[in-house]
């Protein structure tokens, strides 16, 4: 018979395992319903569907997320982030060079690079909210937490833009918000790309040269 002491060291070495797995499992479906959704739309994705392409069944899909419109949510997040992790976009190593940046021209810079990162992968995604937010409460309250984090990340890089040594003198708040409001639009990058013709890194060019033009 098993003693306590070896069932216990026994359920010690498998929880760190069990808690790996179950990570593994909530990550392959939040990337696979980050595919669905982006490819087909809010409509065109069942969470029957996502199941399949993640390898497991809508039961186990139902209990880590609950709804349709929460799956969503943990796949935005999951495009913003770049993985299913809860670390916030200000903590990660790109939101940490812009911050630690030497003066405004070089924040500028890493902000443009920063965007380049989070917009490409996101920006259909978050299109698929914005269609949907109308039809769907729960997915309009989603896209109303995207519009207040696109606002504070606005607000995080203007504050920061404004303490940065080399910025334009005189240069007020009223001017530079309406500045990150444009380039952190993800609508600003679909136009880019999708109508001006421009790829990822010509997207990001762009962003460098209109801070130039209207910051410094």
């Amino acid at each position: 018979m098993e003693s306590a002491a070896a069932g216990e060291a026994g359920r010690r070495y498998h929880a760190p395992a069990r808690l790996a797995a179950a990570a593994r499992t909530r990550a392959g479906i939040v990337e696979a319903a980050h595919e669905r959704f982006a490819e087909r739309g809010w409509s065109g994705t069942t969470i029957k569907g996502v199941a399949g392409d993640a390898g497991v069944s809508p039961k186990t899909i139902e209990a880590l997320f609950g709804t349709k419109a929460a799956l969503l949510g943990a796949a935005v997040d999951f495009a913003i982030r770049g993985d299913a992790g809860t670390t916030s976009v200000v903590e990660r190593e790109s939101a940490q060079r812009v911050q630690a940046a030497p003066d405004a021209a070089a924040m500028l810079d890493l902000h443009a690079a920063h965007l380049r990162l989070i917009t490409p992968r996101s920006a259909r995604i978050v299109s698929v909210v914005e269609h949907a937010a109308e039809a769907e409460r729960a997915v309009g309250e989603l896209w109303r937490r995207i519009i207040q984090n696109r606002g504070s990340g606005v607000r995080w890089a203007t504050e920061l833009f404004l303490s940065k040594p080399g910025r334009p003198a005189g240069a007020e708040r009223a001017e530079v918000e309406p500045i990150f409001w444009v380039t952190v639009n993800w609508g600003t990058y679909r136009t880019l790309t999708e109508l001006a013709g421009l790829d990822d890194d010509g997207y990001e060019d762009w962003v460098r040269r209109y801070y130039a033009a209207l910051l410094l």
